[in-house]
């Protein structure tokens, strides 16, 4: 009995010398003493600490679930309180009201479009205003049509502040307008007419006959 009792022993002995070899040499290979690990286990949720040989620890913060939803500021970097009504000049030729409505919808719902014309002819003067029904959908333009090469034009892009009243906007609204690229065509006739009638009277002055 008593041989097999110490038998009993010596293996028990030889089996917990093995098992602490196996783990020292585990931990030997993945580089973690213990009480880094206890560490690991007490630090907060909130910050994760990496720790690799030859090198710094690092910090890896977790965003908060408040800040993730971010918004595009509704401020300029001066604090003025804008509003969504968009200027934009350097308009180029044939770019009117229509143009410019279906060209600035891609970035939101519109509510009004304005094209500043001439009062006695009706022609473009190559700047408008764009109103949005958002705020945060005219910043957006802004940012991205600002100094954007349209047609050989390079526009400008601004959003107005809040308050900012625009009172010529839209007070050619219900006139409509028609380019006028030469005068009427009866009215140049008459004048051709009377400068030939004067021009055959000097002839048949000077005794010259001449038939058109």
């Amino acid at each position: 009995m008593a041989r097999k009792i110490k038998e009993v022993d010596v293996k028990s002995k030889s089996e917990e010398l093995n098992l602490s070899a196996s783990d020292v040499s585990d931990s030997e290979m993945e580089g973690f003493s213990d009480s880094n690990d206890k560490h690991d286990e007490s630090s907060s949720g909130d910050e994760l600490e990496v720790e690799t040989k030859g090198e710094s620890a690092h910090t890896v913060k977790k965003l908060d679930s408040s800040k993730k939803g971010s918004t595009k500021q509704t401020k300029s970097p001066s604090g003025v309180e804008l509003s969504s009504i968009l200027y934009i000049s350097r308009l180029p030729h044939g770019f009117h009201e229509r143009e410019l409505s279906k060209y600035f919808s891609q970035f939101g719902d519109l509510k009004k479009v304005g094209l500043a014309r001439n009062k006695k002819t009706g022609n473009s003067r190559h700047y408008g205003f764009v109103e949005f029904v958002n705020k945060d959908d005219a910043v957006i333009a802004q940012d991205s049509m600002h100094n954007y090469l349209l047609m050989g034009h390079l526009l400008k892009v601004v959003v107005l502040p809040k308050g900012k009243k625009i009172e010529k906007l839209y007070k050619y609204k219900k006139r409509v307008h028609k380019e006028t690229y030469i005068k009427s065509v009866e009215k140049a006739k008459k004048k051709a007419n009377a400068k030939h009638q004067q021009r055959i009277e000097k002839l048949n002055a000077s005794g010259i006959e001449f038939k058109w």
